[in-house]
């Protein structure tokens, strides 16, 4: 099956970016796809493991003649890529992001992109806790929800094209405006990861090791392992509606920890109870 794009570019050629190259080759797209990185070393084991045709240090000249540009570096980087990039694409160029945060970025794309808007801000949330080019997999997509930016002022051929684009690689899209998306993923995922951090740590400065852990405490603080970088960027990015989250989780605690003080059974029983109804909710598809 062809995708439709005779040149895609992918900026960034970590885990997820080669994941998508080789989704991408897997499904026989018809695409021939550049890797554009800053690190030779990374853009070379991409090409090695069969993720790219091409690699290139320079995101402008591998931009410039392509269908396709999905910018899927860290997020701090994805504005002043945009700035680089917007007055150089082709007209007809589809411009997608990776990120986890959605509304300062699409918020800027708005400012310098032409109406009928030709960027369309996505998140496919797939990943691992392993990185770089030589861990990528064509399977990683698969299953996987891809949430995609939902505005008035999108082409609504680049809404389709972005839909097409995402679903040929294994995932199920979801629409939903910026806003939405950041407040949502404050709570279902930056603030997990926060939680995570902190239990790893406070379990740390206990004294505890490794035979005096369960596998509770392993599936919880798995994602703590991930890199600090990353997070600090997501965390810092969607400040507002992260911030949000922990006061809601403060307020939370506070409750049990008021109950608990008291030895109110019935409230600590409750907490539980009701928690586990939510989970089972949330978690109902």
């Amino acid at each position: 099956m062809n995708i439709g794009f005779e040149r895609i570019t992918i900026i960034g050629v970590g885990l997820l970016r080669a994941s998508l190259g080789l989704a991408l080759k897997r499904r026989k797209s018809g695409a021939r796809i550049t890797g554009v990185g800053r690190r030779a070393e990374s853009l070379e084991k991409a090409l090695q493991c069969g993720a790219v045709d091409e690699i290139s240090l320079d995101p402008l000249s591998a931009s410039a003649q392509a269908d396709a540009v999905i910018i899927a570096t860290p997020v701090q980087q994805v504005i002043p890529l945009l700035d680089l990039l917007a007055p150089h694409l082709s007209p007809n160029a589809l411009v997608m992001d990776v990120a986890s945060v959605k509304q300062e970025i699409c918020d800027h794309a708005r400012r310098i992109f032409p109406v009928p808007r030709r960027f369309v801000g996505c998140h496919p949330m797939a990943g691992g806790e392993k990185f770089g080019p030589e861990n990528g997999t064509a399977e990683l997509y698969e299953g996987t929800v891809c949430l995609m930016e939902d505005s008035p002022d999108l082409s609504e051929e680049a809404q389709q094209a972005a839909r097409a684009f995402w679903e040929f690689v294994g995932t199920r899209v979801v629409t939903l405006n910026a806003a939405r998306h950041d407040a949502l993923l404050a709570r279902t995922s930056h603030l997990p990861h926060v939680a995570a951090a902190a239990l790893a740590r406070i379990v740390y400065d206990a004294g505890a090791d490794s035979t005096l852990i369960g596998r509770g405490f392993l599936d919880v603080t798995r994602i703590a392992a991930s890199r600090a970088e990353i997070w600090r960027d997501i965390s810092l990015s969607n400040r507002g509606a992260l911030l949000g989250a922990i006061q809601e989780l403060q307020q939370s605690l506070d409750a049990f920890e008021a109950a608990l003080t008291k030895g109110d059974a019935a409230a600590v029983e409750d907490f539980f109870e009701k928690a586990a109804e939510a989970r089972g909710k949330v978690t109902a598809s």
